[in-house]
Formats: C-alpha cells, structure tokens, sequence
C-alpha cells in the first residue's frame, strides 16, 4: 500500500509540476522581464543583467532561509498563475463550443453558412469525381455537415451528433453516458487520451490572456499571446477533430452493444434506424426529439 500511495503521490506531484508551476514559472520570468525593463527598454538584455546581479550582491542573496522563502514564494506565484490560467482555459473551452444563437456568434454561424452553402453547391456542379473529391474537401474544410455554430471545433463537435442522429435516428447525448459504460477500456482509454490532448489544448490557451493583459507593461507580451493562441487554436482543432472522429466510430461500433445491454433486441443487430430510434426512446423515455442542436459530450 505505501508503494502504491508513493507512487500515486509522485504522479500528482509531476502533473501539478507539469501543469501549473513550469508554465507558471515562464510566465513569472516574463512578468520580471516587464516589472524591469518596461516598454522602453523592452528589449534590453544588458538592463535585465544588471538587475539580476544587484539581487545577486544583496545581503539576503547568501542566507539560506531566505532563498528558501524566495523559492517557496516563486512556486507559489507560478501555481495561482496556473490556477488563472486553467480557469481562463474553463472559457475558452465554452468559447470554442458556444451556441450560434446570440450576436455576435449569430454573424459569424451567417457567414460559415454562406461560405459552406458555396462549396456544397460546387459539390454538386461537380462533373467529374476527381473534381466532386475536390469540391468535397473543401466543403469539409468548413464543417462536415451544415454550419451551426461560430467556430470549426464546435462545428466539429455538433457534427457528431448530427451525422449519427441522421444514420441512426440516435440521439448521442442520451446514449452517450450509458455507452461509455458498455465499451472496453481500451475504447475509454483512448477516448480520454484524446480529450487529454483537447483539454491540453484549451489550457494552453488559457495563457493567452495573461500574456496580452501583461502586454500592458511589457510590449514583446503581446507578441508571446498571439503565439500562444494561434498554437492552442491549430492544436485545439487538431484535437477536437480526433476526438470527434472516436466518439463517432465509438458509436459505430459498440451501439449495438449497447442496445443488447438495453434488451432492445436479443441478439447482437447491425445497427439501423429502428434500433436507433429504440434506444433513444428507452433513454429518454418520451418520443424520439428533434435532431439534436447540442454540444457533443465529453468523453
């Protein structure tokens, strides 16, 4: 037992240090950077020098209590940066999946539209299937299925939900829990590593904001967000595109399953729109709904 809270201790104590303290820790070293040098010596690498061997000749700099309280302090700091950041991340993860109904989400769902209404057409002007295949890569490009919310990752995500509902009149979001239950783990394993990489993603993100308020003080802070959020956006869509793809070919294959655990049927069915509609109706206990508008649920 010791060797197995020791080694579940050593785990936390890499994934805290992983994800809150060495992130923090860089962003400590930028806001030291701003605190010194400012906007007009932003750039200044002999100002920063001189700042660190004044500290360095300070009476303190040699007493070991002090640098203990020094380090203590800094692990702190670089935690609670951590902490705002994974509740930034919280937003941005809400902001990547929100509704289109309200301005100015409403403008942006209009104009993916549009533009998704354009290749689909170019889809079927296509004369030939090398330039049909064309014409539906770009028209993927956009969304999969017709556009319903302002982003690619929440596009990506609703989906989903719509491509299945439209193969198997089933509704994901009732049937999703139950299913997670009935598939092996290696299924569950690799649905949580690739919602890992997503929330890998959205938590990179979260940093973003604490660069561009810093950006106030310190110039090059601005540059580093922008970094920042470009990289967690390309891997936000890279992440949300397989964890789609999972969830979907979850259901693909282990639906049936899940229906003969329901004991909609007796034996193990392809799976059709009657078995579909049959599990929606037992989850939900009330007549098949609408298809589904909702974000896709998390693994």
């Amino acid at each position: 037992m010791s060797t197995f809270l020791a080694a579940l201790a050593g785990k936390a104590a890499e994934k805290w240090l992983g994800l809150l303290v060495l992130p923090g820790v860089c962003y400590l070293a930028c806001v030291v950077a701003a605190a010194v040098l400012g906007h007009g010596d932003a750039l200044n690498p002999g100002e920063l020098q001189q700042a660190v061997d004044r500290l360095a000749a300070h009476p303190g700099a040699s007493n070991a209590g002090a640098i203990l309280l020094v380090a203590a302090g800094v692990l702190a700091a670089a935690a609670l940066a951590g902490l705002c950041a994974g509740a930034s991340a919280v937003a941005v993860e809400r902001l990547w999946t929100m509704r289109g109904d309200q301005w100015p989400a409403r403008a942006l769902v209009r104009r993916r539209v549009r533009r998704w209404r354009q290749a689909d057409a170019a889809c079927e002007a296509a004369g030939t299937r090398s330039d049909l295949a064309r014409a539906t890569e770009r028209r993927d490009t956009i969304a999969l299925v017709r556009p319903r919310r302002p982003t690619w990752i929440g596009d990506r995500f609703h989906a989903v939900d719509q491509r299945v509902y439209d193969a198997y009149d089933l509704d994901l979001g009732s049937a999703w829990p139950r299913l997670w239950l009935v598939v092996p783990d290696a299924v569950r394993s690799e649905l949580v590593s690739a919602r890992e990489a997503y929330g890998a993603a959205s938590r990179l993100a979260g940093w973003a904001p604490l660069y561009l308020i810093l950006g106030a003080w310190w110039w090059p802070a601005l540059l580093v967000a922008v970094v920042v959020a470009a990289t967690a956006w390309v891997r936000g869509r890279t992440a949300a595109a397989v964890l789609a793809d999972l969830v979907e070919a979850t259901v693909d294959l282990h639906a049936t399953t899940l229906a003969e655990e329901l004991g909609v049927t007796g034996e193990r069915p392809a799976l059709t729109r009657d078995i579909g509609e049959a599990i929606t109706t037992t989850l939900r206990k009330d007549p098949p709904p609408d298809p589904p508008d909702g974000p896709m649920p998390n693994a």
